[in-house]
């Protein structure tokens, strides 16, 4: 019984890794890689050029994970997109499975409670991404280096032909190279360290990991794109500098990458951090710390956690990294603190019980959903596709209507839009990102989905036949629905068509069409049964539509419809504080669009009302104190506004709109010239500088960030953004010259 019970808690590991892994698909990236995948079947070569989209079509294309998206297509022909996911719960069983062989420990009971920690620390990348192999490939890695290290053989060399798959599978391929590289100089610091007899003995001359390097280096070339391969880590490295408009590639300055799941990696960081240190304490002298320290890892893994520390910082995306890496000091830590708790020593069996039961509660908790409920996380269990997530209507839309011709997406839309509408079907931008597009037209891009000018430039260039683009938060919508050429064909949750109009066209008849299932396939139905009997699709019944309605009815000022959406969302509401917040939001366009001042104070009493409705059914809303907080604003009770928008920032800490009125309420503040002004210019800054790394190359964000630093007389910086600002699209002609002046001021003229 004793023997079931102590291996009972790492294979309860295992099942939770493939729970997590079966998620619904959401992924917009996996759709242009399936795309992918299918052409390289279709025409037995990898493209080598941008075959895609038609803004950049012909140019060339170093396509890296051209093995992932083979995988992934093969798995979409035999049992459905879903499925792609089942590759992901595979990997992450070999990554637990790895993980433990790098352990040095025989507690079955440290294992599982650092395998737990660590799991729930890097669930928020078990997406299905073909980044999943890196994941993979360098716990690999670190274990063929720290077992080469303890018991030298040639199995080491092994890592030639790992490298080589890794190269052909995911763009991170390079880090191996870097792990090798760390070893091979820790390797060689010991052996000189021990010559002087600074550190231990090490009879082994480093010669294997001395001839693997060089040869792993060759390795890269055995891909299609040839000896490009060597020198494309650089690129790739460059390319997350550049980019500043994917969110997961922000730094550790950025906002956005302090979420909670930082926090319990670094939680789970400290923890192994405590018992190592307290380990290391017991011993005498620090010369002994060292050398023990250097026996039991060696100097290459303690240069490992120094740079991939460093790569964790880099990117959001790259902690996941770290924990991995961190892993063998994590079990040593916490084996560390269970054998100084009394209790464990002496009642092991009941601990082995509990955490038995503790992984079986956390297994039940994430199939039957609750888990992803508690971290508010957008994912879901089970293996289906989400019309709710996915442009399925639109695309639905496209095929029945049988429209052809230059489509205007967003890169959001545009993945799926393209594995949907194939073979014709072309992109205007993709989330192929840098590997195709060039940094300066993102923000060409941005300024066409934010200033009608730029979008009328464009048409005029390309000659756009339709527009497909992402519902929620794009400000071309109010345009493209009210002034432009288009109109209205299709509304969903997801995603908005309007096609050019051939005669005269009432665009105010509003109609928002419900997300359909997408049907999935018997295997994906297998899977999701065997691992929760209970499992039932996702419930369409419980989106309120007629609230998403309303939403994009106010977007577009479409005030009287968005009233009628709210009157039937009241009438049988799912979340009522969320149409509470609504009626705010209604009430208070109601009081922007009023030329009357008596009126339009009434209509933000009006909407106050609502969002405090809003707050007392749940206080945590971030939306609701954004809008409680432009009604003060228009308003001019400044105090209150920059109180209630910071309320919303302490729940939404990437809400941008609301950093940009806070520095909108700190500037009223400055202009006052008093002794506080100085304190508020840096919390205007501070505030603007945060919405303009959420959203780079906004006009009226540049202008402010230009504008502050010019007070703060701090010509550099203010040069940086008002050079742009005198002269892009989207700045009035008082900006205008308010930024020609400071210019002139400055130099900059």
């Amino acid at each position: 019984m004793k023997k079931y019970l102590n291996k009972l808690p790492l294979l309860l590991i295992f099942l939770i890794a493939v729970a997590l892994s079966i998620k619904s698909f959401r992924e917009p990236d996996l759709w242009w890689q399936i795309r992918t995948g299918e052409w390289i079947l279709e025409h037995h070569q990898i493209p080598k050029q941008d075959i895609f989209s038609y803004t950049f079509a012909g140019k060339e294309w170093i396509n890296v994970k051209w093995g992932s998206e083979v995988l992934f297509a093969i798995v979409t022909k035999l049992s459905g997109p879903e499925s792609v996911f089942i590759i992901q719960a595979i990997v992450s069983c070999l990554l637990v499975f790895f993980l433990i062989k790098i352990a040095k420990t025989k507690s079955n009971l440290s294992l599982s409670i650092a395998l737990i920690l660590s799991l729930v620390a890097i669930e928020y990348r078990i997406i299905g991404r073909p980044e999943m192999f890196s994941h993979l490939f360098v716990v690999v890695f670190l274990f063929f280096h720290l077992r080469h290290r303890n018991d030298p053989s040639n199995k080491i060399f092994w890592l030639i032909s790992l490298q080589i798959l890794w190269t052909n599978l995911h763009e991170a391929y390079g880090t191996g190279i870097v792990i090798t590289g760390i070893f091979f100089v820790g390797a060689w610091l010991e052996y000189f360290l021990s010559k002087k007899k600074i550190a231990f003995s090490v009879n082994e001359f480093p010669k294997a990991i001395s001839i693997l390097l060089p040869l792993q280096i060759l390795s890269l070339v055995v891909n299609p794109n040839g000896i490009k391969l060597i020198t494309q880590p650089l690129a790739i490295l460059g390319q997350v500098y550049e980019n500043k408009f994917t969110m997961e590639l922000y730094d550790f300055r950025s906002p956005s990458y302090w979420v909670w799941n930082v926090y319990w990696e670094i939680g789970v960081l400290v923890i192994g951090a405590l018992g190592v240190f307290l380990y290391f304490k017991t011993l005498k002298t620090k010369s002994n710390r060292f050398k023990l320290f250097v026996e039991q890892f060696g100097l290459g893994y303690l240069i490992a956690l120094v740079a991939f520390f460093y790569l964790a910082a880099t990117a959001y995306r790259n902690i996941v990294f770290i924990v991995l890496v961190f892993f063998p000091l994590l079990v040593f830590g916490i084996d560390y603190l269970l054998n100084k708790i009394s209790l464990v020593k002496k009642h092991p069996l009941v601990f082995y019980i509990v955490s038995s039961l503790l992984s079986i509660l956390l297994y039940l908790s994430v199939v039957s959903n609750k888990y992803y409920e508690w971290t508010d996380s957008r994912d879901r269990f089970g293996l289906e596709v989400l019309s709710t997530l996915n442009a399925s209507g639109a695309a639905d839309f496209v095929l029945q209507n049988k429209i052809h011709g230059k489509c205007f997406s967003d890169y959001l839309t545009s993945s799926y839009l393209l594995w949907r509408l194939q073979p014709d079907f072309k992109t205007f931008i993709d989330l192929r990102d840098l590997d195709v597009f060039p940094s300066d037209f993102f923000g060409t891009f941005f300024s066409a989905t934010a200033i009608p000018d730029s979008f009328e430039r464009l048409d005029t260039q390309y000659h756009f036949d339709y527009v497909i683009l992402y519902r929620p938060n794009n400000p071309i919508h109010n345009y493209l629905y009210n002034e432009s050429n288009y109109k209205l064909a299709f509304a969903d949750p997801v995603a908005m068509v309007y096609v050019k109009k051939n005669s005269a066209t009432d665009s105010s008849v509003m109609n928002f069409t419900p997300s359909k299932p997408i049907a999935v396939s018997f295997v994906a139905t297998a899977v999701n049964k065997i691992l929760n009997p209970f499992y039932s699709a996702y419930d369409y019944s419980s989106v309120d539509y007629n609230l998403i309605g309303s939403s994009y009815s106010v977007s577009v000022n479409q005030l009287d419809a968005a009233e009628e959406f709210l009157k039937r969302s009241a009438a049988h509401p799912i979340e009522s504080y969320k149409t509470n917040e609504m009626f705010g939001e209604l009430y208070f366009h109601r009081a922007m669009a009023s030329a009357d001042a008596n009126s339009k104070n009434q209509y933000l009493i009006t909407a106050q009302n609502y969002f405090q409705q809003s707050l007392n059914e749940k206080d945590d809303f971030a939306d609701t104190y954004l809008g409680f907080g432009a009604s003060f604003f228009e308003q001019k009770n400044y105090t209150k506004a920059l109180e209630t928008f910071e309320s919303c920032l302490q729940r939404d800490h990437n809400n941008r709109n609301a950093c940009i009125y806070a520095g909108e309420c700190c500037s009223f503040y400055i202009n006052q010239n008093n002794s506080e002004s100085p304190q508020y210019l840096e919390r205007a800054l501070t505030y603007f500088n945060k919405a303009d790394k959420l959203q780079p190359g906004t006009p009226f964000v540049m202008f402010n960030l230009g504008l502050l630093y010019f007070r703060k007389n701090d010509c550099t910086s203010s040069l940086k953004y008002l050079k742009d600002v005198a002269v892009m699209p989207g700045v009035s002609d008082e900006q205008r010259s308010i930024a020609k002046n400071c210019l002139q001021k400055c130099g900059g003229l």
